[in-house]
């Protein structure tokens, strides 16, 4: 397994100013830390509530593995937004920044004297990015923005299971992880534009729009035809792919199938009949007879996917041109050779930890820092701002500074 810690110098000398907390805000500021930024989370006494959301109850060096995974190659400034002495170090946060990214709830921003509109007025030039749950507008501004209650409100969860179960939800914080891909594009695509003009502008990014985003051949195709596609009896891994798409039992363990054809699908397993069944596909327009059909293609290729191995089955498909792969588990997963470019370990005052790589390879070999401890850099960061000694004690004694 590589020990190579990547982090690339494509962004250095560009500041970040990181007022995100949760998962789709401290992602998408994690990966321009990636890049070679330097990033300033700014996090509040009680700090960002990830610190407290151990993934499956793994802590490392008194962090939870939730916090330091999103949050590496940060320095962490705890600052009390809400005490007024706060103010000053904040200002010139913003003036020496070149990006804001924040995920307040709607108004939270205003209230702290930190929206856009006075954001801009310090620093002109600052790009200005906000993630919300449903966008600021609409009667669901309030509502909590939570991947899984997204992926729900969105239709998201239809597209998947059986007819007669459960819509099925993806286990792994989708949404959140699509935000912040428009986040931190957003960041970028302002930053060029900035350099151009002179001049930052607001970009806003929500759940509700990644969650959109990465349904819109499916929600696009709705909103022309008015009409929504079977969920079978069988839980097929999508409800707009054409079978039999989706994942089968094999004889030991389980296999995903995704592009075939049924004359390919027929030569495989010595079934000319499958010929004719895939002749036979209903007009999408009559749903109920879509269902039967659906339902008999995963009837009439289960069985043979259950007669043989896995790897029997990629040996006997892949050659004619039929998509397949093992399904496997993470263990499964850390053990094949292909896995081992994309992880990465990371020195930390609790010991060496293994994490994935920057997903984004530049060629550059650099160390990649930890997750910093809360208001760990607190000092630092004032110092660099050009506040004294005494100043700093100052703030630290009003309770501004943590």
């Amino acid at each position: 397994m590589s020990n190579m810690k990547r982090r690339s110098a494509v962004l250095k000398g560009v500041r970040v100013l990181d007022l995100t907390l949760a998962m789709a805000g401290p992602l998408a500021t994690s990966r321009l830390s990636d890049l070679g930024a330097e990033v300033v989370k700014v996090e509040s006494p009680a700090g960002d509530f990830s610190r407290l959301w151990p993934i499956d109850g793994f802590w490392h060096g008194n962090e939870s593995s939730a916090y330091l995974m999103l949050n590496r190659g940060k320095r962490s400034l705890c600052l009390d937004l809400k005490k007024p002495e706060a103010a000053v170090a904040i200002r010139k946060l913003i003036e020496t920044s070149d990006i804001l990214v924040q995920n307040f709830r709607p108004r939270v921003a205003a209230k702290l004297g930190i929206d856009y509109a006075s954001v801009h007025k310090i620093n002109p030039k600052l790009v200005y990015v906000s993630i919300s749950g449903y966008g600021d507008t609409g009667p669901m501004v309030d509502r909590p923005g939570q991947d899984l209650l997204v992926q729900s409100f969105s239709g998201l969860t239809f597209n998947g299971g059986s007819g007669d179960g459960l819509p099925a939800p993806s286990p792994v914080y989708m949404v959140d992880t699509c935000a912040s891909h428009l986040a931190s594009e957003a960041a970028l695509a302002g930053y060029i534009e900035a350099q151009r003009t002179g001049t930052g502008r607001q970009f806003k990014v929500s759940l509700l729009a990644a969650a959109l985003e990465i349904q819109i051949q499916e929600v696009s195709t709705f909103l022309n035809t008015g009409r929504m596609a079977p969920r079978s009896g069988y839980p097929f891994a999508s409800v707009y792919m054409e079978p039999p798409y989706g994942i089968y039992r094999t004889k030991d363990g389980f296999i995903a199938i995704a592009q075939a054809k049924f004359p390919a699908l027929a030569e495989a397993f010595g079934d000319p009949e499958m010929v004719k069944l895939g002749e036979a596909a209903p007009a999408h327009a009559d749903v109920e007879a879509r269902r039967k059909w659906r339902d008999s293609v995963a009837a009439r290729v289960a069985p043979y996917f259950a007669a043989k191995t896995t790897q029997e089955l990629i040996d006997l498909l892949t050659p004619r041109d039929i998509w397949v792969n093992p399904v496997q588990t993470y263990a499964d997963l850390a053990k094949h050779p292909q896995f081992e470019n994309f992880v990465t370990e990371i020195d930390h005052a609790g010991g060496r930890y293994k994490t994935l790589a920057p997903a984004i390879d530049t060629g550059e070999t650099r160390d990649l820092d930890s997750a910093p401890r809360l208001g760990e850099h607190s000092d630092d960061v004032l110092a660099d701002l050009g506040f004294a000694k005494a100043e700093i004690a100052a703030l630290r004694a009003s309770g501004a500074v943590k």
